[in-house]
């Protein structure tokens, strides 16, 4: 056999294959004898066709798998001892595939990107410098309490945080699009539910008054067909619903699902809550911006196989989420220009962090993946069977070993790295404004 790697740019690579006549057809005789021994044919019993009605039934089936399947192999075999790393399959593009000649293709594939990392010590990214203050303590109690409050009806006007009903129709240059319209829409003004202005609109209206909203559909609008387009709703205001604050006691503690004697250890607790939650959101937008500065500091060229496969591989997963059939999903008003930013942003920081991982030559932590297991497993009743079921399975066992090397790339970046700070409010972090 003979191979030859051609030209390589872009992450594409050409090679020649060339596989002796001889080898071929050794290959091809040998399966046709086999092929013969269980065959069933016509006119013969199971096993007895002679080798020649074997041969002109079977034999360019037979000769076209043995080609292919050599190609393959011989190509896997040559590019590992290359020290290649191809990804995807090879497109094999045959040169001369008569029979009594010498095969020959030429493959072309694409090659897992080869990188050199930035020094880490160059590298800045924000660090957000965020607390908990008694305002969002006390607001937070807020939204608990009409979270859990009863909805009264009102006869007066409507203002920030009433829920309201109503009937709407909207229309785009006169004509009514699918989605325009609603009967008892219960909206709570405030919850940003609706495009902008629409909840604005609905201030100060009493029960069966009209208003005529003349707003515009937002430049990223999830329905592309509607993106920045200007629409009318004719609104009815059906009932104004205020709220009825439930009091800070036993009953309301044990609807929040805090467990709790008074208000000053409900107070405790749930600040407690928020702390952790805030720990936990802001290491991933710290994390979030390092990958960002990674990005930003690493210029490279990804195959667009790779790109390809982690989209396909979003659309699922999202499909799922939305509890759609990938094919709806693929047929709907999706921004799939975000989705396939954010796929190229995966593979671009999982080539980075692979490459830091053998830079630095990074082994999964025992402990640190002990840690993690146990972490899920404490979600469940039987925490032990959880953990035994973890260490007995390969794949979720690597799956946890790639979290922990993440972690632990992480920590480097963060320790080598520099940090510009930035004050946020509480509530500029939770809302990402």
């Amino acid at each position: 056999m003979k191979f030859s790697i051609g030209n390589k740019s872009s992450n594409e690579t050409s090679l020649d294959i060339t596989i002796p006549s001889e080898e071929i057809e050794n290959k091809v005789a040998s399966k046709i004898s086999s092929t013969q021994k269980t065959v069933k044919i016509k006119g013969f019993r199971k096993g007895k066709a002679p080798l020649n009605v074997v041969t002109k039934f079977y034999g360019p089936e037979i000769r076209q798998d043995v080609i292919y399947d050599s190609a393959i192999s011989f190509f896997y075999d040559k590019v590992k001892q290359k020290g290649l790393k191809p990804v995807g399959r090879p497109n094999l593009i045959p040169q001369r595939i008569e029979e009594g000649k010498d095969v020959k293709f030429k493959a072309t594939f694409a090659t897992y990107p080869e990188v050199r990392v930035n020094n880490l010590r160059r590298l800045s990214y924000k660090k957000i410098i965020c607390s908990i203050d008694n305002d969002d303590l006390d607001n937070t109690i807020l939204n608990l309490q009409k979270r859990l409050s009863e909805w009264d009806l009102s006869e007066d006007s409507s203002v920030e945080g009433d829920r309201v009903k109503v009937n709407f129709i909207g229309t785009i240059d006169g004509e009514e699009f699918e989605g325009s319209k609603a009967e008892d829409a219960v909206i709570e003004i405030g919850s940003k539910s609706m495009i902008e202005g629409f909840e604005e609109g609905l201030l100060g209206l009493k029960s069966s008054e009209k208003k005529t909203l003349n707003l515009s559909f937002p430049e990223d609008y999830f329905k592309k067909d509607l993106a920045s387009k200007k629409v009318e709703f004719s609104v009815e205001i059906k009932e104004v619903l205020k709220p009825k604050l439930p009091e800070l006691n036993s009953e309301f503690f044990n609807k929040a699902g805090v467990v709790a004697e008074n208000e000053e250890e409900f107070r405790k607790q749930i600040r407690k809550k928020l702390e952790e939650d805030l720990e936990n959101l802001l290491r991933n937008k710290i994390k979030q911006n390092l990958f960002d500065a990674l990005i930003e500091n690493n210029s490279f060229q990804i195959p667009k196989v790779m790109i390809e496969a982690e989209l396909e591989s979003l659309k699922q997963n999202t499909a799922k989420r939305l509890g759609l059939e990938l094919k709806d999903f693929e047929e709907g008003n999706f921004p799939m220009d975000s989705l396939e930013e954010e796929a190229e942003k995966r593979v671009r920081i999982g080539v980075i962090l692979n490459q830091l991982i053998e830079d630095k030559s990074l082994k999964p932590d025992p402990d640190r993946v002990k840690g993690l297991i146990e972490q899920r497993a404490s979600m469940y009743k039987e925490p032990q069977q959880v953990i035994n079921w973890f260490y007995s399975n390969e794949e979720q066992l690597q799956n946890i070993e790639a979290i922990s090397l993440e972690e632990q790339v992480v920590d480097i970046m963060l320790e080598e790295s520099s940090p510009v700070e930035e004050q946020m409010t509480y509530e500029e972090c939770i809302t990402g404004n």
